[in-house]
């Protein structure tokens, strides 16, 4: 009977453990999930948005984010905001520099005509980071199932102007629905529209959507619809007798990458 009761109160802790850690990512909704796993990066030439995959189960570690982001960057490293999280549930920021230039030459891969890039990064032991694995970066098979279509909602998040939504430095979310058509094939759109505005911090953050496990009782999950590339503008001359006034408006429209790249990009680090 002892004996019993031992193992009944082992399967409770260890049932406990599971659903408390910050690697158990069923436990979660889809969005907070993207929000752990979504990161600044912080340098005086450019500041952006990245997102970290985890291929292996947390064996390693890739950062994504726009090219230009990194192109931007002054010098040979940049810092990546990561979280960690106290006993008491609190989240506290986390600075960590990052390599990014050895000799002049960048230390991370791009896609050759897409704005994606990639970089292996390794986070501090405590940093709270969901595992997303990159089978959750969209397909062309994922968008013809799940009958991605203009008006679908998608969910971004970024840094826009260097804004955090918290002093842990957690991203700020926007949503807006697909604005453009067609989507598919990807190899030929290569870009979507979002119905929604953008600033100067948010290049380099996700895009995503969320659809139903495949595996049952897996809840709802992410999926990565692609990368912030940029935003439309529209440019407007007024000419008088003796100035001329040029202006630059937001469109409201943000130009996203389609995952099917970053796919690409992440085949290039092996």
């Amino acid at each position: 009977m002892l004996k019993t009761v031992s193992l009944v109160l082992l399967a409770l802790l260890v049932s406990a453990s599971l659903l408390t850690s910050p690697l158990h990512a069923e436990s979660e909704d889809p969005t907070t999930l993207m929000f752990r796993a979504t990161v600044k990066l912080s340098n005086p030439g450019s500041t952006g948005t990245g997102f970290i995959l985890t291929p292996d189960e947390g064996k390693t570690f890739i950062l994504v984010t726009a090219k230009h982001v990194l192109d931007k960057t002054n010098g040979d490293e940049t810092s990546v905001v990561f979280r960690i999280k106290t006993a008491e549930g609190e989240y506290k920021k986390q600075l960590v520099p990052l390599a990014i230039r050895k000799d002049d030459k960048p230390l991370w891969v791009n896609h050759p005509e897409q704005d994606v890039a990639a970089i292996y990064v390794t986070p501090p032991a405590d940093a709270d980071l969901p595992h997303l694995p990159t089978s959750m970066l969209a397909t062309d098979e994922h968008l013809r199932t799940m009958g991605v279509h203009p008006g679908s909602k998608m969910t971004m998040l970024g840094y826009p102007h260097r804004e955090e939504s918290s002093e842990a430095g957690f991203p700020i979310l926007r949503e807006g629905p697909l604005a453009s058509f067609p989507v598919l094939p990807t190899s030929k759109t290569q870009t979507f529209y979002i119905s929604t505005s953008i600033f100067s911090g948010d290049s380099g953050g996700p895009v995503f959507t969320t659809h139903a496990g495949e595996e049952e009782g897996s809840g709802e999950q992410p999926l990565i619809m692609g990368v912030v590339h940029g935003q439309r503008f529209i440019n407007d001359t007024m000419k008088g007798n003796y100035m001329t006034i040029k202006t630059h408006h937001q469109f409201g429209l943000a130009i996203i990458v389609h995952a099917s790249f970053v796919i690409e990009t992440i085949e290039l680090l092996k």
